[in-house]
């Protein structure tokens, strides 16, 4: 991507997280990024055109340090599952999330289009670990993998995004039974005495 397109976007997103979605225009972005309106408009066509691929390169982003959080584990494939967890209670739940809601209201075909490049990203990453469990044997051997690598993504939206919401409960302790619930249910015997061993310490 074009160093100064990629700029343009990154500044645009600063600007929509603080002034929200809506209320930022072509004038402000072109101001705040030090360009004229008219080199502004040889990188986008118009306002919806900038905001998709400003959202575009936030989920490259997103994947690039999902992809590190990951690789950084030098464990297993239950450690793997609790660096995504973590991973994800920080970044399903901030600023640049919230900003994914306003898309829905303002440009729901955008909004669409994002949530289903975060989906495959979860998706072929929960996939890949599901695997790797169950080579290390750690996951049974008769799991449908793509079956539970949609049902796990449910359950990432559910206590993230508030499809779940209880005031009594709190989102960590929630959180934390959300992940221990997955692994019971994916886990061999030697998976569910490393998952014991992890919740003991």
């Amino acid at each position: 991507m074009d160093s100064e397109l990629s700029r343009v976007l990154f500044i645009s997103i600063e600007l929509f997280l603080q002034f929200g979605v809506k209320s930022v225009n072509m004038d402000q972005i072109a101001s705040s990024c030090g360009i004229s309106k008219k080199t502004l408009y040889k990188h986008v066509k118009n306002k919806e055109d900038l905001l998709e691929k400003a959202f575009e390169q936030a989920v490259v982003f997103m994947k690039a340090e999902l992809e590190e959080a990951i690789a950084s584990v030098e464990g297993n494939a239950i450690d793997q599952l609790f660096a995504m967890e973590r991973f994800a209670e920080v970044h399903m739940r901030d600023d640049k999330d919230r900003l994914l809601h306003q898309l829905e209201h303002y440009y729901p075909s955008i909004a669409s289009g994002m949530k289903a490049k975060r989906e495959d990203i979860v998706f072929a990453v929960t996939k890949r670990n599901l695997e790797r469990g169950i080579r290390e044997g750690l996951y049974r051997e008769d799991l449908q993998v793509d079956h539970i690598a949609l049902l796990y993504y449910g359950h990432i939206l559910a206590v993230h995004e508030g499809v779940i919401s209880n005031e009594h409960i709190k989102l960590d302790q929630l959180r934390k039974t959300s992940l221990r619930y997955h692994i019971r249910g994916i886990a061999s015997a030697s998976g569910l005495a490393y998952l014991n061993q992890l919740i003991a310490t």
